[in-house]
């Protein structure tokens, strides 16, 4: 199993912290950033599964995100197509599986930051930058967050559609490759 080097897991916060975060926290998990070229940062994170479009609308519905219809004019972004400058203020991400509706992305839910992505499936919740805004790192002000919105996932019953997959994404620190900090 891969793991991260110490050095590196812990170079933004410290173990104590870390084990800390990892140890209190229900739904969400520690996402150390990848590293390399792919402009991605650390970040709290967390899966939630739906099983049709419907029930994806219903869902994000209850955190009051109301999915955008991608408007007339306006291009579905492919990233195997070729776009001139006057398209790029007309490009906009949608959702692969339904690309007449536009990705979540940075929204807000019970007045908290976050950033929603939607996946076959499921869809990812994350939570970075809360403390000065930089997207590229976790804080205590995050994990603050994290357990403000693990109480209303609660409230919803969350924990039914609860996606454990997350654990497998080899910079997840999951109970699974990290059972040290848990």
């Amino acid at each position: 199993m891969d793991k991260i080097s110490e050095d590196r897991l812990f170079q933004n916060n410290s173990k104590e912290e870390v084990t800390r975060w990892c140890r209190q926290l229900e739904y969400f998990h520690y996402m150390r950033a990848r590293g390399g070229h792919n402009c991605e940062g650390d970040s709290f994170s967390v899966y939630f599964k739906y099983t049709d479009r419907d029930d994806l609308i219903k869902k994000l519905g209850q955190l009051s995100v109301n999915l955008r219809k991608l408007e007339e004019g306006l291009i579905a972004f492919d990233p195997l197509e070729s776009y001139s400058i006057d398209d790029l203020e007309k490009i906009r991400i949608t959702i692969p599986q339904f690309k007449d509706l536009e990705q979540p992305q940075y929204t807000e839910i019970w007045g908290y930051k976050v950033h929603i992505w939607v996946m076959t499936d499921r869809f990812e919740i994350s939570v970075s930058g809360a403390k000065d805004n930089k997207t590229y790192k976790v804080s205590e002000q995050d994990f603050e967050i994290c357990l403000a919105l693990e109480k209303k996932f609660n409230d919803l019953n969350w924990h039914l559609i609860l996606d454990k997959e997350i654990e497998e994404q080899p910079h997840c620190i999951s109970k699974k490759k990290y059972p040290e900090l848990f």
